[in-house]
Order: structure tokens, then C-alpha cells, then sequence
């Protein structure tokens, strides 16, 4: 079972503006060798947080349309994730990172964020701990 899912432009409302659950969009390209290394990390991020929050990804090479809407965003360097809450983008994280540090980062983002609930998105450290294990 898929638990990141690749997005285009033209989803982006429904699947990221529109949620009811924070959402944490990775913008990244083919060619960029810091997004093949932070692949496997970013796709062991929804066994971490569980469905409190909802992991999507977009290959801004794609097509146009995807190019457009990642530097209207702002998107210069990859990988990037953005942070979504109820419609709002709360965040943002730019460049590679390890797990536990990105885990570390989205937390931070949602906890500090009034429209985030913080006290809902505290990641078990079980779950870190087994998704790190798994890893290794």
C-alpha cells in the first residue's frame, strides 16, 4: 500500500488545500540527487505519524503546469516540503535531512501552528523508534 501519493498541479486543491488534516507536500525533481537520497526517509514519514497527517509528492519537472505551481510557492532549491493546515501553508523545510531530524522539524511546524491542534500531532517514540529500526 501506497502511503505517499504523487500529485499534479491540477490536485492541488482537493488533495492538499481542501483536507482536513495537515498535509506535507514534497516538491522535488528526477534530476536532484539530494531528492533520490531523501526518498526512502519522506516514504517512512506516514508510518511515523499514522493518519494524523497526510504525505503527498510532486515532481516539479513533470509537467509545466507543476513547474509553475512549485515557484509561485516559492520553490527554488529541492527537495522542499511545504506544510499545510486546514488550507493555510504553516511551513516549510528546505533540503536533506535524517529522519529523525525531519520528524523533528514537521513536529515543531505543526506544534507552534493555533490551527494544528498541537497537542494532536505528537509522534509516538515508539513509532519512531520501530520506523528507525526498520531502516537500519
Amino acid at each position: 500500500m501506497e502511503l505517499v501519493f504523487e500529485i499534479q498541479a491540477s490536485d492541488f486543491d482537493e488533495e492538499a488545500k481542501e483536507s482536513d488534516i495537515p498535509v506535507v507536500i514534497e516538491f522535488w525533481k528526477r534530476t536532484c540527487g539530494y531528492c533520490k537520497k531523501f526518498r526512502p526517509i519522506y516514504e517512512q514519514l506516514p508510518k511515523v505519524f499514522g493518519d494524523k497527517v497526510k504525505f503527498l509528492k510532486m515532481d516539479m519537472l513533470k509537467d509545466l503546469d507543476n513547474l509553475r505551481l512549485a515557484e509561485s510557492f516559492g520553490v527554488e532549491e529541492t527537495p522542499t516540503l511545504k506544510i499545510y493546515c486546514n488550507g493555510q501553508e504553516i511551513g516549510e523545510i528546505i533540503g536533506y535531512m535524517s529522519l529523525i531530524e525531519v520528524v523533528s522539524e514537521i513536529e515543531e511546524i505543526l506544534k507552534r501552528d493555533d490551527l494544528c491542534h498541537p497537542h494532536k500531532w505528537r509522534v509516538s517514540q515508539d513509532s519512531l523508534r520501530d520506523t528507525v529500526k526498520s531502516l537500519i
